[in-house]
């Protein structure tokens, strides 16, 4: 696989809230800005950095069409669906009428978080770090300057840092300022957006907050251990187990560093390949699988009330009364790991409001939906 850096590459966003809402019409804009990037160039007026591997998917495309899973996932929002059952491809539909099809690049948004925590997982397995109980300061030098130094990684894995002010007020200016957009535009720094606090809002361990700050302390804290971007290191260790397409792409600050709490983009395939090869991790209680079903075991009540927890960089939902690892993007992204029926849904889409239910309040009452 050819690996490529491309940088100092425009990038649009269509509003100052930058991916802060869901209008169907501006999340297609958004999703198409990703999916093209590596191909145009250019995408309006922002000059961003990206890491991009392999080539534009062009091959044959693919499909799989089945009536009794239409039902559900054939929506106007959905954009692409897969359903892997027993480590096969049972159907799969794309919104070929939006240009959607399975050589697409898209991005999952704040998937992409769970791509962060998989690589933490393999640095445990692999020994670079000691134990998720071990503060920050331990392995970055950087992060030992900041609010986080004496945070532990299961703290920050789990948006439970206390670094952060409760609530998402002022998480459009971190966004902006990792990706080099809008007033930061020409000055994308991970490292100043995380300077951005100077002292935490509570002690860590004693309320979780969903943020971008702790998904960026992440990147960061992966750079200095392995002393290259996480993006590629996600790609190396990762990505080359379980990619069908070969391609990848990840922003990038103007120093190199990941923007990981969102951007990973990748073909919809290699998504759901990417949730099988987790559900097979669990399933066969790997190194890496006891890391993520300790997750899920050891998941923060969220406070909402579709009945949501948080585990390590992703979400558990109850699926057929078990406790369910389900990646969680804006819009509408899912990845469910339904272990019980050895399932994958896959859902990418422009909004979240489905005829079958809102995907937000109803993802795991969904995914008992599907046929057996």
């Amino acid at each position: 696989m050819r690996k490529i850096l491309l940088v100092v590459i425009a990038v649009t966003f269509y509003s100052n809230q930058v991916l802060a809402d869901h209008p169907p019409k501006k999340m297609m804009r958004n999703i198409k800005a990703f999916s093209q990037l590596s191909v145009t160039g250019k995408l309006d007026s922002f000059d961003v950095n990206y890491f991009a591997y392999g080539e534009t998917p062009n091959g044959e495309t693919t499909s799989i069409a089945d009536k009794k899973f239409d039902k559900i996932l054939a929506d106007k929002m959905n954009l692409a669906a897969i359903i892997i059952r027993d480590g096969d491809i049972i159907y799969e539909r794309y919104a070929s009428k939006r240009e959607i099809d399975s050589n697409t690049p898209l991005t999952g948004m704040s998937m992409s978080k769970t791509a962060i925590s998989a690589s933490i997982g393999a640095l445990l397995c692999g020994g670079k770090i000691r134990t998720l109980d071990d503060p920050a300061r331990d392995y970055s030098p950087f992060l030992a300057n900041t609010p986080y130094s004496d945070v532990s990684i299961r703290n920050i894995l789990q948006m439970n840092s206390g670094v952060s002010m409760l609530g998402r007020s002022d998480e459009k200016k971190f966004n902006q300022k990792a990706r080099g957009v809008q007033k930061f535009s020409g000055k994308a720094d991970v490292r100043d957006a995380i300077k951005f606090y100077t002292s935490a809002a509570r002690e860590a361990g004693t309320k979780m907050n969903y943020h971008s700050s702790d998904s960026l302390a992440l990147s960061v804290l992966v750079e200095d251990i392995v002393k290259k971007p996480l993006a590629q290191y996600f790609q190396k260790t990762l990505y080359s187990q379980f990619s069908e397409s070969g391609f990848m792409q990840w922003t990038a600050d103007k120093s190199g560093t990941t923007v990981s709490y969102s951007d990973l983009t990748m073909t919809a395939r290699d998504w759901a390949n990417f949730g099988q090869f987790l559900l097979k991790q669990k399933k066969s209680d790997t190194c890496l699988g006891k890391f993520f079903n300790e997750g899920v075991s050891k998941s923060l009540n969220t406070g909402k009330k579709n009945g949501s927890r948080y585990g390590y960089q992703s979400w558990v939902f109850d699926v057929h009364s078990q406790p369910t690892m389900v990646l969680q993007g804006h819009g509408g992204q899912f990845l469910v790991l339904d272990e019980k029926t050895n399932t994958v849904l896959l859902t990418i889409s422009v909004n979240e409001n489905y005829k079958a239910g809102n995907l937000f309040s109803n993802i795991g009452k969904i995914a008992e939906l599907l046929p057996q």
